[in-house]
């Protein structure tokens, strides 16, 4: 989500200012209630919010499937919800593998036409839940950890397995990113930007395929390699 300001433009050729419309991300705070108490503030794109309620529940542990969520509700700057424990089911990664060139093109997707916002505004973040053949969910955000937890969050609602899925990510996967992969339970996770030193230490450690360095042609690969192939013949 955008809208359009009045700003105020310093152009150093002509050493003039002048007046310009640009667009900016829209960026709103909302009190997340959990069974009537107050559970943490959340600054956001305001769009998708159930997605990123269910997701940052479950990122936090305090429920595992959407069937834990009882009730959701928005009032101004407030989300109210109420839910139920239970225990989660062990899942583990499938053997899956991802063709290279797939992976390319999907990238291609979520870095051109998909990303209309950032296109407009350089404000956000965006990411794909990604089968190895289509695209399954895409979301959008000024704050990149609420990328992950909106996917999370649509997952969970669409009840889509994601043992056998990966993320590709317009931005930097940090360590912190890395370990919400792991609670996601993906296997594989594309960034476009560089990791970090703990983050590839992260995802070697606990056998996620981590890459980045993405372009228009290539991306490099930094661990568990095998689950991104060639081709699938």
């Amino acid at each position: 989500m955008f809208e359009e300001k009045i700003v105020t433009r310093y152009d150093a050729g002509k050493n003039i200012f002048t007046t310009a419309k640009k667009f900016v991300a829209v960026e709103k705070s909302f009190a997340l209630q959990v069974n009537g108490e107050f559970f943490r503030e959340i600054f956001c794109s305001p769009s998708d919010l159930e997605d990123l309620t269910i997701g940052l529940l479950a990122q936090a542990e305090k429920i595992s499937s959407i069937d834990d969520l009882t009730r959701f509700e928005i009032k101004n700057s407030l989300i109210d919800v109420e839910i139920k424990s239970s225990v989660e089911p062990a899942q583990i990664f499938s053997e899956v593998k991802f063709v290279a060139k797939n992976i390319l093109a999907c990238a291609d997707k979520l870095l051109g036409e998909l990303s209309t916002t950032h296109d407009k505004t350089n404000g956000v973040h965006s990411g794909i839940l990604f089968d190895g053949e289509k695209i399954l969910l895409f979301r959008e955000d000024i704050g990149r950890h609420n990328v992950f937890d909106k996917i999370f969050g649509a997952a969970l609602r669409q009840k889509i397995f994601l043992g056998d899925k990966m993320i590709i990510f317009s931005g930097r996967c940090s360590s912190e990113m890395i370990l919400k992969v792991l609670r996601m339970k993906i296997p594989v996770v594309v960034a476009k930007s560089v990791p970090t030193t703990f983050s590839i230490n992260l995802a070697k450690k606990f056998g996620i395929t981590l890459a980045g360095r993405l372009t228009a042609d290539s991306f490099c690969i930094y661990t568990n390699p095998q689950r991104i192939i060639m081709s699938n013949e």
